[in-house]
């Protein structure tokens, strides 16, 4: 099975839990790169890459085995020097995943409120991981726990808030004579969000794709 395809076509949201991350030495690829950032699970026991599924994007995880030293006639050179050898093995031989052993950073992310779908717009957090292409979501107290003592580095990752469109018409209503702004809409709005918030952080396009998100 390719390593991009699920074994079913389609997953209801309560066998999927998303948003996951992991900072390292949990989860590689099948070539045994290590992975770092945000993954997803399925009750199948199936883990794939990025925050949801993307096809042709998305790739199947395994759990991390770190390089290991094997000495034997073949590796072990002059001077007792031994070449680094990594164990090789296949998904198939992984019969469970531990997910509680998984770091978790955001078990849940922001949702809107009752007072945020009144005043049309609602706080989303995220963190960038500094000289990296990893952004995650994360919910208020996860965001404000960064550089706390349980909480992410602060010399490794940094703060992004933004405010987030949830309520009122589709897109933008105009005045069909004048062509004046009357109001706002949600994606409208929320692309115009998008596209200023990646002038400075470019791969929050990869993140914020879904410009309806949370909508009412």
């Amino acid at each position: 099975m390719s390593e991009f395809k699920r074994k079913r076509i389609y997953y209801t949201k309560a066998q999927i839990k998303t948003g996951l991350v992991t900072e390292g030495e949990e989860w590689m690829f099948s070539d045994t790169t290590e992975y770092i950032g945000q993954y997803h699970t399925y009750t199948t026991n199936e883990v794939f890459s990025e925050s949801n599924f993307i096809k042709d994007k998305s790739r199947k995880l395994i759990p991390y085995v770190p390089p290991i030293n094997i000495q034997s006639e073949e590796n072990t050179f002059p001077g007792g020097v031994v070449l680094d050898v990594t164990k090789n093995f296949s998904y198939d031989e992984i019969k469970k995943v531990d997910f509680k052993k998984s770091k978790i950073p955001n078990d849940t992310i922001a949702v809107p409120t009752d007072k945020d779908i009144k005043r049309g717009y609602m706080e989303r957090y995220f963190a960038h991981k500094i000289n990296d292409k990893i952004v995650i979501e994360l919910d208020k107290d996860n965001f404000s726990n960064i550089g706390k003592d349980g909480g992410l580095d602060k010399n490794l990752w940094e703060k992004i808030k933004i405010r987030w469109k949830v309520s009122g018409p589709e897109y933008d209503q105009r005045d069909k004579k004048s062509g004046i702004l009357k109001e706002s809409g949600i994606i409208d709005t929320n692309r115009r969000t998008t596209a200023i918030i990646s002038e400075k952080y470019p791969h929050m396009m990869d993140v914020l794709v879904d410009l309806s998100k949370f909508s009412i």
